[in-house]
């Protein structure tokens, strides 16, 4: 009779367990990280008899929790690739929003100077159209140091947002290590705690979706290590991060693995590769791939606009007669020693051309009395040298194209860098250099002029000049003798030591020609007409002079070259000021206003396939999801099946108890 009993009460107790599990799962259908329990039934031993072994009932085994290692993984996974692109999607879309559109900004700024310029040209002796063009100059120069200070904000705000991640990295870190140490002394009694299990795995999804980690289980529990193998979790101890300013950009913040709490050892830098994924490699992406050669290219761009304005306006004449000067200002490549630097050495550069900038960042390295330039943004290197670069020596070499003249002084210990950054303080730095209106060099230096006794029909423009250009006080004139017979004639009278080049409409390879002395002639055919150009000339008779001649001069006719003293009625220079608006000297041969449109495209795209890449590994994360969920969510329609089959359950063993009751009393009814 007990043996029914016992057998009734087990029963009940498995249904009770039963109905405890469903009803857990129901009560948690909703909560982050629960994983479905069941309980798990064995059949009790049994009891020998002489009519065979009686069974003993029903047991509870366990209740064990559905859980599948493959799936938690690849959506861990899949959620830090997708928290990566989250973040870097997430700053492109505000670098994007900042920079605005390809027309307005920077763009209408450039496209309303040069307007102003163009006006200049039209009325050169106008001080108000020149403070026109000054106060251009002025809110051009505003908005770029606006964009300058626009990303020095964004790099302040990846900064603030790694230090957070990295302090939640820490506090996970430190979750998992104490859940190892807890998990391992509740299973000594034999029996897995589901809910610490659960609490363990929430932790390590959490942990995932701020940086990559790879997860090892064994015996001692989870040991979570970074992509490059640094530990963050081994059994029951957890090891830190922390940030700190880069050693070789100080401006930014880079992430150190720092060992264990309370450790007083040096922090050992991480690289990008170490910190794939998660939140913390979308931050470090962003800033490596997108902040940092976006405001290399725009500081590129702003570098060579000044560079051709300030080139061109010192070809020209003020307002006053004087040569013309700089109309901007823009700050010399950035050179940043490395932090942990040990030598005296010193390095500075300069920009080879300053019309065509370099738009990638570069670092100076020694080693064992090797100096290595690298180029940073294509991780390739440019140039080497065993020779130490000096003022006299400077390196690279030109062959290297990379654009810079690096010098340095003092002496290098083995492992000292340099970071050098061409443009990127050339936003924060732009500024005009003068208010003076009459800096403005309208006026061309020099004036060619057909002479007033001509009888020919030859026409020829006024003149322009090219870098170190010299017009003497007392001019130039150039005889022209028609040919004895035929067409076309000679000029002559050219600088000795000079070389006159000459190009015809239509072609674009000049033809030179020596200047041995004054007799020396040059050719002219008047049926094409010509460009002539002098160079060479150290006399500073003409030098770096060119005009254009058309038609036919008459036998003796005469040509001067000579200085300009109309300065204040001449806008000739301003218009070639203007022109640069259509000029192909910047990087790629294209125009200032191209290359900045280039620009804001290449920021949009970048945001855009970061968003298009961001939408499809979201739907990877919801695809895994749906089938985690499927093997380790709660369904509320199979539980309230469970809980049927479990009230079932205890009905029918409360009948077997009920009817052993009944038997039991009948047994003692035959005792009385």
């Amino acid at each position: 009779m007990s043996n029914i009993f016992s057998i009734g009460l087990s029963g009940l107790q498995a249904a009770q367990i039963g109905i405890a599990t469903a009803g857990q799962n129901i009560s948690n259908s909703s909560t982050t990280g629960y994983n479905v329990e069941s309980a798990v039934f064995s059949e009790a031993s049994g009891q020998y008899t002489g009519s065979g072994y009686m069974g003993g009932g029903v047991t509870t085994a366990t209740v064990q929790r559905a859980y599948s290692q493959y799936l938690t993984t690849a959506l861990n996974n899949a959620q830090s690739s997708n928290s990566s692109l989250t973040a870097s999607y997430t700053l492109a879309t505000q670098l994007s929003n900042l920079v605005g559109s390809p027309t307005s900004g920077i763009a209408s700024s450039i496209t309303t100077f040069f307007s102003g310029l163009q006006n200049v040209s039209n009325s050169p002796s106008s001080v108000a159209t020149r403070q026109t063009a000054i106060s251009d100059a002025q809110s051009l120069a505003d908005q770029i140091n606006a964009a300058g200070q626009q990303y020095d904000s964004l790099r302040q705000s990846v900064n603030t947002q790694l230090s957070n991640a990295v302090t939640q990295v820490n506090t996970y870190s430190q979750q998992i290590a104490q859940l190892n140490t807890q998990i391992s002394q509740a299973s000594s009694s034999g029996q897995q705690p589901n809910q610490l299990l659960d609490q363990r795995d929430l932790a390590v999804s959490n942990l995932s979706q701020l940086v990559g980690v790879q997860v090892v289980q064994n015996s001692s529990g989870y040991s979570v290590f970074l992509g490059n193998g640094q530990p963050l979790v081994v059994s029951g101890q957890n090891y830190n991060l922390t940030t700190q300013p880069s050693a070789s950009n100080p401006q930014e913040t880079t992430v150190a693995w720092q060992g264990l709490p309370g450790s007083t050892a040096t922090p050992q830098p991480l690289s990008s590769a170490a910190l794939q994924g998660g939140t913390v490699g979308g931050l470090v992406s962003f800033m490596q791939n997108t902040l940092d050669p976006a405001q290399a290219q725009l500081g590129a761009i702003a570098t060579s606009f000044a560079a051709q304005v300030n080139q061109q306006n010192q070809l020209g004449l003020t307002l006053g007669g004087t040569p013309g000067t700089a109309l901007f200002n823009v700050g010399a490549p950035v050179v940043t020693a490395n932090l942990n630097n040990s030598g005296t050495g010193t390095v500075s550069a300069t920009l080879t051309n300053a019309v065509s900038p370099p738009t990638d960042n570069y670092t100076l390295s020694y080693a064992s009395g090797t100096y290595t330039l690298t180029d940073t943004t294509t991780n390739s290197v440019v140039a080497t040298t065993t020779t130490q670069p000096s003022a006299t020596n400077p390196f690279p070499p030109a062959s290297a194209n990379s654009g810079l003249s690096i010098t340095s002084t003092g002496t290098m210990n083995d492992g000292d860098s340099f970071a050098i950054q061409p443009t990127a303080g050339a936003l924060d730095s732009f500024a005009v250099a003068t208010s003076d209106p009459s800096a403005i060099a309208a006026a061309s230096p020099v004036l060619v002029t057909a002479g007033s006794a001509n009888t020919g029909t030859a026409t020829v423009t006024q003149g322009q000049v090219t870098a170190g250009y010299a017009v003497g006080a007392n001019g130039l004139t150039l005889n022209y003798a028609a040919a004895a017979s035929g067409s076309g004639g000679t000029l002559s009278n050219f600088p000795a030591g000079s070389t006159v080049s000459v190009t015809v409409p239509g072609s674009s390879t000049p033809t030179q020609y020596t200047i041995t002395n004054s007799s020396t002639t040059v050719p002219y055919d008047p049926s094409t007409g010509a460009t002539i150009a002098i160079s060479g000339d150290t006399s500073g008779t003409a030098n770096n002079v060119s005009f254009t001649m058309t038609g036919t001069p008459a036998n003796g006719d005469t040509f001067t070259i000579g200085p300009n003293t109309g300065a204040a009625q001449d806008g000739r220079n301003a218009l070639v000021l203007a022109n640069l608006t259509s000029g192909t000297a910047f990087t790629n041969s294209q125009t200032l206003t191209n290359a900045y449109s280039n620009y804001v495209n290449t920021i949009g795209n970048t945001a855009s396939q970061l968003q298009a890449s961001s939408t499809s590994q979201q739907s990877l994360v919801t695809q895994l999801t749906s089938q985690q969920q499927s093997v380790q969510g709660v369904n509320l329609d199979e539980e309230a099946a469970n809980l049927l089959q479990y009230q079932q359950l205890y009905q029918a063993n409360s009948k077997v108890i009920q009817t052993a009751a009944s038997l039991f009393q009948t047994l003692l009814g035959i005792f009385q």
